[in-house]
């Protein structure tokens, strides 16, 4: 039987690293063999020793990811350091769901090479938090109208996928670094499987500034998609869809005071504001 590796990218999560520890120490134990790695990218702070504090309760080891910042970065040493044929992702300021990973072992065992689950935000956000997402559940999507993607927050595949795609591109950074995994992949032919039973509790940015640089962040990340994947038949958004964007924006700023609005707003201006961004980095036409 094969055996089940859960790597967990970190870089100074000691604040909220032992809530998702405690989860997966609470979560139903898998038939197969797993251990939890923590691929530790340079921390300053307490992160390896609060993970080491688990180690009574789970099958735990830290392996140095410092090669540089950046979560791929993270993951690729952790996941060449784990010993597991079935690799598990989840981040360290999130909660694994209690059924999380007998649930992934299921799906490795019926022959699913990629996994793609769920997160709730509603186990970790309040209301308010939750309003600027506009949902509180995602799950596996239609990325930019090409391939499906999922959340490297909660991913499943087998090694043998991640030798054949490479690993994770370590020039992704803060945003779309999951959808290049996912989308090389089925290139590759791999089959994704979404699984919105399979959950990860997840934590949402607590405040406006935050959020702002996510969404600037993940809005940057498509213009260096469309660069890498417009040979595979990715096109650009239609001139419309800026329009439309724009539309939006001017339309609901007079209404955009209470809290809950502004926050949806800073979220659709800050990805509209990071794709300009991106597209001028990378000297990419993208709107």
């Amino acid at each position: 039987m094969a055996g089940m590796s859960v790597v967990i990218p970190v870089r100074n999560g000691a604040a909220t690293l032992a809530a998702q520890l405690d989860a997966l120490a609470r979560a139903d134990r898998p038939a197969c063999s797993f251990e939890v790695v923590i691929a530790d990218n340079g921390s300053t702070d307490a992160t390896v020793e609060v993970a080491l504090s688990f180690a009574d309760r789970l099958p735990i080891r830290v392996v140095e990811a410092d090669r540089g910042p950046g979560i791929n970065i993270a993951r690729n040493e952790g996941v060449r350091a784990a010993s597991g044929d079935w690799i598990l992702l989840c981040d360290a300021d999130d909660e694994a769901d209690e059924a999380w990973l007998v649930g992934m072992e299921c799906c490795f065992e019926t022959g699913e090479t990629l996994v793609l689950g769920s997160i709730d935000y509603r186990r970790l956000n309040p209301p308010e938090v939750r309003a600027w997402r506009g949902a509180d559940v995602a799950g596996a999507y239609l990325s930019l109208d090409f391939l499906i993607a999922g959340h490297g927050a909660n991913l499943g595949f087998t090694r043998a996928l991640y030798e054949a795609t490479g690993g994770f591109d370590e020039s992704f950074a803060g945003g779309g670094d999951d959808t290049d995994f996912c989308w090389r992949a089925q290139l590759a032919g791999f089959s994704p499987n979404t699984h919105p039973d399979i959950v990860v509790h997840y934590r949402l940015r607590p405040s406006l500034g935050a959020l702002w640089r996510q969404s600037v962040n993940y809005g940057a990340s498509e213009p260096l998609l469309y660069r890498k994947f417009a040979a595979e038949g990715l096109r650009r958004r239609p001139p419309t869809a800026l329009v439309s964007e724009i539309w939006w924006l001017l339309t609901r700023l007079p209404f955009a005071g209470p809290i809950p609005r502004r926050g949806a707003w800073i979220r659709r201006c800050g990805t509209q504001w990071g794709r300009f961004v991106g597209a001028a980095k990378s000297r990419t036409l993208w709107w």
